[in-house]
């Protein structure tokens, strides 16, 4: 599927503050609660017909299908390339698979024995890393605006056992992919892959239209961006209001955090301008529909 991505340097806009409003992680677990069995009508598409307002971007498109996958050699340093940023990956025979969202995912043989390092990232001159709460990673241009970010890593051995890995900051430009002993199961397999996810990229498209109740602005966040965790939440905020700044309220950024947070894997994220403005925490009791 072709897409156009919007990237974020410099943004336009910044999320207005409120009281409560960065619940970050602290509330994962009561999100998952709420919105389990999120309405349909939070997730659906918006009625077909003439919008009232398109906004997509007509620069900045990724790849519209991703690239073979490519293994580096051993005890080399590989390029995780996203956009024009390029991160340096130091790891033992990494496997580099280009998306079609223009991000990259890096697939990590495990060390024979844990805990250990699977790999270290650098930055590149000019940027630097900043460790998110839930382990994301935002990575900063020299003005300190987002330039990209990293999801927090995972891992598993060849029998599905999942296994603890983490990012630890080495300075403000290092990183270190740490990882330790498995999460179930007293024994580690000396086989498996830790996976480091690089983006750039964070809107698809953000697009006017007409659903039950009124207008409503469909967000499409590329896979990364929904994946992305905290790394992506602010600036992927800012790209939809540099779309759509008609967005840009507090009532439409509490339902912006509710699909972010709990109904990331929707098919679009929709915003309405028309719903109360209730807090975060009510929106998110609301399942991202408050009335």
């Amino acid at each position: 599927m072709e897409t156009t991505a919007l990237r974020i340097g410099s943004p336009r806009a910044r999320r207005r503050s409120r009281p409560g409003a960065p619940l970050c992680a602290t509330v994962v677990v009561l999100v998952g609660v709420l919105l389990t069995g999120c309405t349909v009508a939070s997730g659906s598409t918006p009625t077909p017909g003439t919008p009232h307002a398109s906004a997509t971007p007509s620069t900045g498109s990724p790849s519209p299908s991703a690239s073979a996958p490519a293994e580096a050699a051993p005890g080399t340093d590989a390029p995780l390339t996203s956009g024009t940023l390029a991160l340096t990956l130091r790891a033992d025979r990494p496997t580099l698979t280009p998306q079609p969202d223009g991000s990259v995912q890096a697939s990590i043989p495990l060390p024979a024995e844990l805990p250990a390092d699977a790999a270290q990232l650098t930055a590149p001159p000019g940027t630097t890393f900043e460790v998110q709460l839930d382990g994301s990673v935002v990575v900063h241009d020299a003005a300190g605006a987002f330039a990209g970010g990293l999801a927090s890593p995972t891992a598993t051995t060849d029998d599905g056992t999942l296994v603890r890995a983490r990012f630890e900051a080495a300075g403000t430009q290092r990183l270190r992919v740490v990882v330790s002993r498995a999460l179930v199961g007293s024994t580690v397999a000396t086989s498996g892959t830790a996976t480091v996810w690089f983006g750039t990229a964070l809107v698809t498209r953000a697009t006017w239209g007409e659903r039950e109740g009124g207008r409503s602005l469909a967000v499409d966040p590329t896979p990364w961006a929904r994946a992305g965790g905290l790394a992506a939440q602010d600036a992927t905020w800012a790209a939809v209001v540099a779309l759509a700044p008609d967005a840009d309220t507090t009532a439409m950024h509490d339902q912006f955090l509710c699909h972010a947070l709990g109904a990331a894997d929707k098919a679009t994220w929709n915003l309405e301008p028309w719903r109360p403005d209730v807090g975060s925490m009510a929106t998110l009791v609301a399942r991202c529909n408050p009335t």
